[in-house]
């Protein structure tokens, strides 16, 4: 028995714990196909005020009030309730006058409570499985809408600059994985400028290689990635 334990006590130290070392998946919103241009305001930059809101409105129906025949109508309009007698008419006696009321110490002014500030509505990182060819930086045709949609988020919001980070899996060193994901991070900061005219200035490149995977396997394809995240969030 004390054998089995002492195995087993070596099993559970000899496993990693789940998103040690990792980046945490809740905090990274990956986004499996292109979004809206809404959507990703809605992610990165949540408290703009060109952020649309759906409301629905639903229409009531008024039930109309079922009408008594008229035939019963006109009977009851026609029948005259009958009258109870009169009662006879008291007269009150006359009460004397109250005493005047003492004057009632003003009440104190209950201090004034500070409204309650409203949540703050937070920036999501997120990230998507841009296509490059293989082992290259070279932007394939089938990851260009994602870009287009983060292109008309950017010209719509002139103040929002973003940071682009490229991530990979752990095939290869890890200094070679670096550079892969410098290069790749450059390569969508390079589209992003040339073809909708965004200023470079608002693009900061970040390179992470295999150094954040999100999965407990560093092969697995979703650590091959582009981040984005604002500025300073």
């Amino acid at each position: 028995m004390k054998t089995l334990m002492m195995t087993t006590a070596a099993l559970l130290l000899a496993v990693p714990a789940l998103g040690a070392g990792t980046a945490a998946a809740e905090e990274v919103m990956m986004l499996e196909a292109t979004p809206s241009v809404d959507e990703l305001r809605g992610y990165l930059v949540p408290d703009s005020p060109r952020r649309t809101r759906s409301i629905e409105i639903v229409a009531g129906l008024v039930k109309p009030q079922a009408s008594r025949p008229a035939a019963i109508a006109d009977a009851a309009a026609t029948v005259a309730a009958p009258q109870a007698p009169a009662a006879p008419e008291v007269v009150p006696a006359a009460l004397p006058a109250p005493a005047p009321a003492e004057p009632s110490a003003p009440d104190e002014a209950a201090p004034a409570t500070a409204p309650a500030e409203a949540p703050v509505a937070k920036p999501t990182t997120i990230g998507y499985r841009i296509q490059f060819g293989f082992d290259s930086a070279d932007l394939m045709l089938e990851s260009r809408p994602f870009l287009d949609q983060l292109g008309k988020l950017l010209t719509e919001e002139a103040d929002l600059a973003l940071v682009v980070e490229g991530h990979t899996d752990s095939s290869g060193s890890a200094p070679y994985n670096l550079g892969l994901s410098l290069r790749r991070a450059e390569a969508v900061k390079a589209y992003l400028a040339r073809t909708w005219d965004i200023d470079p200035g608002r693009l900061v490149v970040e390179g992470l290689g295999e150094s954040e995977p999100l999965s407990r396997n560093p092969e697995a394809p979703e650590n091959r990635r582009v981040q984005f995240r604002p500025v300073g969030a």
